[in-house]
């Protein structure tokens, strides 16, 4: 790979001449690479093979712009009919989004199964972790009403993908009607199983 990188040539495994490449290397990390290096973790030879232009994406919490635009791409991949209000816009702007990306996908996912309609709204928006401001008002919750209220939910959510499966001819129309994908749904389906859940037998192709 450094020969590669170094010398933009390739030999195949017996081959008797060298293959001249002809591309451009883009590689990405999460991590501090110089400290990485420093640390003795990252191979220092390799950094500076990749490290030509090196930029820095900021964090989605200094990129308020874009966490709109990102939430409905999310949004429309999972339920196309469905909107945000605008007490969930502002909520999904003010959270500070510590998973990044991910996290705003998993949020926006997760709304698109427990909303009653094409609505979302901040009921709905159930975040991995909280805000910076509402963490300190969240300690205050106790454990049992969290639990209660992650229960709540969770049983809400079985509620819903067992009643679409009941009550619709295929995996496909089931899906289409909580707003969700095919995959998702089978995802779904196999989690319950796991538990124990019972999935309508009449619906399982």
């Amino acid at each position: 790979l450094l020969r590669v990188l170094q010398e933009r040539q390739v030999e195949r495994l017996g081959a008797q001449h060298t293959i001249e490449l002809d591309i451009r290397i883009i590689a990405t990390s999460n991590r501090d690479l110089p400290a990485e290096v420093a640390a003795g973790r990252f191979r220092e030879d390799l950094f500076y093979r990749l490290s030509v232009m090196p930029l820095r994406v900021a964090p989605l919490c200094e990129r308020t712009a874009d966490i709109l635009p990102l939430a409905r791409t999310a949004l429309k991949a999972h339920a196309p009919e469905a909107v945000f209000s605008e007490a969930a816009i502002a909520r999904l702007l003010e959270h500070d989004w510590p998973g990044n990306v991910r996290e705003l996908h998993n949020v926006v996912q997760r709304a698109s199964i427990l909303a009653e309609g094409r609505v979302i709204d901040v009921r709905h928006l159930l975040f991995d972790l909280p805000t910076r401001e509402h963490r300190s008002a969240a300690n205050r919750i106790s454990n049992a009403e969290e639990g209660g209220l992650r229960q709540h939910l969770r049983d809400e959510e079985v509620d819903r993908v067992l009643h679409a499966l009941g009550h619709h001819p295929s995996r496909r129309a089931a899906a289409g009607a909580l707003g969700i994908s095919e995959r998702t749904l089978r995802y779904k389906v196999a989690r319950l199983r796991d538990e124990g859940v019972a999935i309508p037998l009449a619906r399982q192709a």
